[in-house]
C-alpha cells in the first residue's frame, strides 16, 4: 500500500516547477506512514507535480519505484493499492507484444492503459486502488478510485492550484491550504457519525466517490472550479444493484453456496499473493471466520491470525475467535484492551483520521492493526459481509417498523406527527421524539431508515449557523425502484456507511502503522453475485447471512459460530465514566465550547450531564461530539501537522 499526492498549477514554467517540487515533497512526507519504504517526486514544466510514498508489497526492487513512467513515455502514474489480477493481465499483454522490466502491478497498470486505454482497463482491473495518471501527450490529469472505494482520494483547491492526495494531512501541507470548515459536512457528520462523500470537512476539498474518475486540464483550473460535473462513474453501485436484482440468481440454495464458495476461494487466493507476510484479522464473527478458514486451506503453513477484546467487557469475541483459530490451526495472537489503552491511543486519533470520525471502533481497529504489524505486512479482513448479505439486525427491525407504518392510513399518521411536533419547540425537543415524528411522516422506507440510523436527526439544535444539506445517495436509491425495502437499506449502507465509515476506519487505522489490509468479501464479483441473490438466500428464519453461514459451515462447525452478532464497538460508557472522564470534561467544558464557537453550549453540556447520570442512549451521541472536539483541538493546535 502507498500514498500519493500532487499539484496541478495554472502557471507552468521552470520557476513554478521548482516551487511545486518543494511543496510536493512536503505533501509526500506527510504520508510516510502509508509508504515508509521509498518515495519519489516527479515534476513537469507544464505545471504538474506527482508525489508518491511506497510500502513495498509486490516487486520489492527498485523496478517498483514511483512515480512510474510508461515504456512509451506518454504516461506517468502515482498509484496506491493493488491490482489482484495483474498476473493474468500481464500474460495477456505479453501475448500482445508488451515487455516488462519488473513484476509490479503498477507496471502492468501502465501497460494496460497504454494498450487498451483507461476506461477499458478499469473494467479489466480487479483490485483496490486510487491513482493519478498524467497524459503527457494530451496534457490531461486523471484521478481514479476503485469500484468499492477501498482506497481514499481527496481533491480540491489550495489557492489557485488544484491539489489531490490520499489523505487530508498531505493537502494541509500546501502553503495556501484553507482549513475553513464546510458547514454542510459538519451537519452530515453529526447525523451519520462520519463525513460522507463527496464532502470533506473542509471547504473546497472533496472525496472522489467510489467507482469514479475525473479528468482535469489546465483550462479546467480557470473555467470549472468545482469539477463535479466532470466526474465519470465508470462503475455504479446503484445501476449494478438494480441490474443484478433484475436478473436474479436462479439456482438452488446448494448452487448458491457452491458459487459463493468458489468466488470466495478465488478472491482469497488473489489477496494472499504477496512478497511479504500475510495474516488475517479474526474477530470471531461469520465474515472474518469465513475468510480465515479459506485462507488457512490455501496456506501450507499456519496462517497468522489476530483478535482483540476488551478487558472486563462481555462484548468481547476473543473467546470465540480463539476457538475458531484452534479448530482451523492458525497461529493465533490475541490482545485485551483496557481503558488506559484507549486513553493512550486517543491523542493519535485526530491525526490518523484527519477529519472528525465518530465510530468508536476506530480505537480497537488501530490497536489490532498495530498488533498485526508486529508479525505481518498484509492482513485480510471480513469487511463487507453485513452490507451485502443482510448482516445487520436493523434491516429486519426497520422492515417490520415500515410495515407498521404502512398499516396506518396517512390521515392518521400525519395529524399525529403534526400534533407531536407542535407539542413543544422542536429545536429543543428530545431526539427520540423527532425520530418518532419522522417515522410517522415517512413516505419511503429510506426516510424511516435514515431517521433511525442518524445520531442527531436535527443538528440545528447543536450547531451554530447550521445547514441542512441534501444526502444525494438517498434520492438516487429511491429512483431505482428496487424490489424490496431491505435492498434499499443495504444499498444505502453500501454506498455510504461501508465506504465512508468502515473502509475509512480500516484504511486509516491500518495505514497509520504501515499495514496493508485487503477485503476478500468486497471483490466486485462477489458484490455483484450478492446483489443477484434473492432475499430468502440472505435471510432465513429471521437470521441474516444465510448463504454465507452455509459456506462457513463447510470449514467450521456451527457449534463454534452459531451465536448472536456482537459487533466490534468499544465500551464507550465505561471508558467515559472511567479513564476518559477528565479528557471528556476538558473537551466539553463550558469555557472551551464558548471559545470554539462551533456548538451551542447548552445542549452539549446537557448531553454531558445525561451521560454522567448514566443515560445509556446518550453515550454514542456524546462520542460523536467528543471526536469532533478532539479533531478541532488538533487542527487548531500550534503543533498540529
Amino acid at each position: 500500500m502507498c500514498g500519493l499526492a500532487g499539484i496541478l498549477s495554472q502557471c507552468p514554467g521552470i520557476e513554478t516547477a521548482s516551487s511545486l517540487k518543494t511543496i510536493a515533497h512536503s505533501m509526500a512526507n506527510a504520508l510516510t506512514h502509508r509508504g515508509p519504504d521509498d518515495g519519489g517526486v516527479w515534476v513537469s514544466e507544464s505545471g504538474l507535480a506527482l508525489a508518491h510514498r511506497r510500502l513495498s508489497i509486490q516487486d520489492l526492487s527498485a523496478c517498483g519505484h514511483q512515480p512510474m513512467h510508461s515504456p512509451c513515455d506518454r504516461y506517468v502514474v502515482a498509484f496506491n493499492g493493488e491490482i489482484y489480477n495483474f498476473s493474468d493481465l500481464r500474460l495477456q499483454l505479453e501475448g500482445l507484444g508488451t515487455t516488462f522490466s519488473g513484476h509490479s502491478d503498477t507496471e502492468v497498470l501502465l501497460a494496460a492503459i497504454s494498450f487498451w486505454g483507461i476506461e477499458e482497463s478499469l473494467q479489466r482491473f480487479n483490485g483496490m486502488f486510487a491513482f493519478a495518471l498524467w497524459d503527457k501527450k494530451k496534457q490531461i490529469l486523471t484521478l481514479v478510485r476503485d469500484r468499492i472505494g477501498k482506497k481514499p482520494l481527496y481533491y480540491g483547491w489550495a489557492g489557485r492550484q488544484f491539489v489531490f492526495a490520499s489523505e487530508l494531512k498531505a493537502l494541509t501541507r500546501h502553503p495556501s491550504f484553507d482549513n475553513s470548515i464546510n458547514p454542510d459536512a459538519l451537519s452530515l457528520y453529526l447525523q451519520y457519525n462520519y463525513v460522507p462523500a463527496p464532502y470533506s470537512i473542509y471547504k473546497n476539498i472533496y472525496k472522489l466517490p467510489q467507482g469514479c474518475m475525473v479528468s482535469v486540464t489546465h483550462n479546467d483550473l480557470v473555467e470549472n472550479p468545482t469539477l463535479h460535473q466532470k466526474i465519470v462513474e465508470y462503475w455504479s453501485p446503484y445501476t449494478t444493484a438494480k441490474s443484478c436484482m433484475a436478473n436474479p440468481f436462479l439456482g438452488t440454495e446448494h448452487d448458491a453456496i457452491q458459487m459463493l464458495d468458489r468466488l470466495l476461494c478465488d478472491s482469497v487466493r488473489m489477496r494472499m499473493i504477496s512478497d511479504v507476510p500475510v495474516g488475517v484479522l479474526l474477530s470471531g464473527g461469520i465474515d472474518s471466520s469465513t475468510v480465515t478458514a479459506i485462507a488457512q486451506t490455501q496456506s501450507k503453513d499456519p496462517v497468522k491470525s489476530f483478535s482483540i477484546g476488551f478487558s472486563g467487557c462481555n462484548k468481547s469475541e476473543t473467546a470465540a475467535a480463539k476457538k475458531i483459530a484452534k479448530h482451523l490451526g492458525t497461529d493465533h495472537t490475541e490482545l485485551h484492551v483496557c481503558g488506559i489503552d484507549a486513553l493512550n491511543t486517543l491523542p493519535k486519533i485526530p491525526h490518523i483520521f484527519d477529519e472528525p470520525f465518530g465510530d468508536s471502533s476506530q480505537i480497537p481497529t488501530y490497536i489490532v492493526s498495530k498488533l498485526a504489524k508486529t508479525k505481518v505486512t498484509v492482513a485480510l479482513t471480513g469487511d463487507g459481509g453485513d452490507e451485502l448479505f443482510y448482516g445487520y439486525k436493523r434491516y429486519l427491525s426497520n422492515r417490520k417498523l415500515w410495515g407498521i407504518n404502512r398499516s396506518l392510513p396517512s390521515f392518521i399518521r400525519t395529524p399525529l406527527a403534526d400534533f407531536m411536533a407542535t407539542a413543544g419547540n422542536l429545536t429543543q425537543c428530545e431526539d427520540k421524539l423527532l425520530k418518532h415524528i419522522t417515522t410517522m411522516r415517512a413516505n419511503h422506507i429510506l426516510d424511516l431508515y435514515q431517521s433511525r440510523i442518524c445520531k442527531f436527526i436535527n443538528p440545528d439544535s447543536l450547531v451554530k449557523n447550521s445547514h441542512n444539506p441534501i444526502f444525494e445517495n438517498i434520492s438516487r436509491i429511491k429512483s431505482l425502484g428496487l424490489p424490496y425495502p431491505e435492498a434499499e437499506m443495504m444499498l444505502l449502507d453500501f454506498t455510504s456507511f461501508l465506504t465512508d465509515d468502515v473502509l475509512v476506519k480500516v484504511d486509516r487505522a491500518s495505514m497509520a502503522v504501515s499495514l496493508e489490509v485487503r477485503n476478500p468479501l468486497l471483490d466486485y464479483r462477489i458484490v455483484e453475485f450478492a446483489w443477484s441473490l434473492p432475499v430468502e438466500l440472505r435471510l432465513k428464519n429471521n437470521k441474516g447471512k444465510h448463504v454465507l453461514r452455509k459456506v462457513l459451515g463447510k470449514y467450521v462447525p456451527t457449534t463454534l459460530t452459531d451465536r448472536p452478532k456482537q459487533g466490534f464497538g468499544s465500551p464507550v460508557r465505561s471508558w467515559i465514566n472511567g479513564p476518559l472522564k477528565d479528557w471528556a470534561e476538558d473537551l466539553l467544558s463550558e469555557e472551551r465550547l464558548n471559545r470554539d464557537g462551533v456548538f451551542n453550549t447548552k445542549p452539549v453540556r446537557q448531553l454531558w450531564l445525561d451521560c454522567q447520570q448514566n443515560n445509556n442512549k446518550s453515550y454514542s451521541k456524546l462520542w460523536t461530539i467528543l471526536m469532533f472536539q478532539a479533531w478541532y483541538q488538533h487542527i487548531n493546535s500550534p503543533a498540529s501537522d
